[in-house]
């Protein structure tokens, strides 16, 4: 009877154990989601006040209660309350923490505010304050009435950054078929980045394109004559010259004076004067007899 009565007492501590071993594995699963830092014209709490708010969410599929962890900022803590059935988050669940210095609201009122620091840890409960998540801004960055926190970009991958829009208790991807375009637009409005870019780009495809175009041009006609001056030297037997000199400008001058005096000696020095020379004929009787009437003729 003793013997049972320690084997059930020791299957109830295990099982105790087994509960908070649970609890504080589960406990790792929160982190800092999201938080709104300025916040002038959005979420109002349950008393209609507008004020900076921190969201918490539970990454894993267990329920988790965050009763008894805390919320630290430079300076300050504020330990959640235990026993209040609010603070417990179901899988994928949120939780929203309102920052606006209250100490006598509720729950869900912190007693420091976000304007006050650029740091915010969740501890977990007991007192060894475990550190389960911490989370860093600039305030200098901070945008009124957008919050800031996780978000997934187009290649799958989450970082922290100034979101699209602010998503209380809500998933900070619901964004996600915003255009790149529009994405592009919201970063830079004025253009200047996209002009400058676009200028650029073009300037420096031109570049390569003249560089290109010249030197394989030069390429072409230097394997062009080299393959003529094969076929010359296969034809005329001489060897191919290892270099072919370019004339410079006053030896083409010297060369065609030349060939024009050259062509100038060919003709008369008065080429409208005909030079006619006697060409000696054979003798015939026909031609002896108009001669001697040609002569008889003059003769009278």
């Amino acid at each position: 009877m003793r013997q049972l009565l320690l084997r059930k007492t020791g299957l109830l501590f295990v099982c105790i154990l087994s509960v908070f071993a649970v609890s504080a594995q589960s406990i790792g699963d929160i982190r800092i989601n999201e938080i709104l830092v300025y916040n002038t014209d959005g979420l109002r709490d349950d008393y209609g006040r507008t004020t900076g708010w921190i969201e918490l969410r539970n990454t894993g599929y267990g329920k988790v209660n965050v009763g008894g962890a805390c919320l630290r900022v430079r300076g300050k803590e504020y330990r959640i309350p235990q026993g209040d059935p609010k603070t417990a988050l179901g899988s994928q669940g949120y939780i929203l923490f309102y920052t606006g210095g209250d100490t006598d609201k509720g729950t869900f009122y912190t007693n420091f505010k976000l304007e006050d620091t650029d740091y915010i840890v969740f501890c977990g409960p007991g007192n060894k304050k475990e550190v389960i998540d911490s989370l860093y801004f600039n305030r200098a960055n901070m945008i009124e009435n957008l919050s800031f926190g996780w978000f997934k970009d187009y290649d799958g991958v989450e970082k922290l950054m100034n979101l699209p829009s602010s998503t209380p208790r809500a998933s900070n991807n619901t964004s996600n078929n915003v255009p790149r375009s529009e994405l592009f637009r919201q970063a830079d409005p004025s253009g200047l980045v996209l002009t400058v870019t676009a200028i650029t780009i073009v300037a420096i495809a031109l570049t390569l394109l003249y560089f290109i175009f010249k030197y394989m041009g030069k390429f072409h006609i230097r394997v062009t004559k080299k393959r003529e001056m094969r076929v010359i030297a296969a034809k005329t037997g001489t060897a191919m010259p290892v270099r072919q000199e370019v004339m410079t400008r006053e030896e083409l001058v010297v060369i065609a004076a030349a060939i024009y005096k050259y062509s100038e000696d060919l003709h008369d020095i008065e080429d409208t004067v005909l030079t006619i020379n006697r060409v000696a004929r054979v003798y015939s009787p026909w031609s002896s007899k108009i001669y001697g009437v040609s002569q008889t003729s003059n003769g009278r």
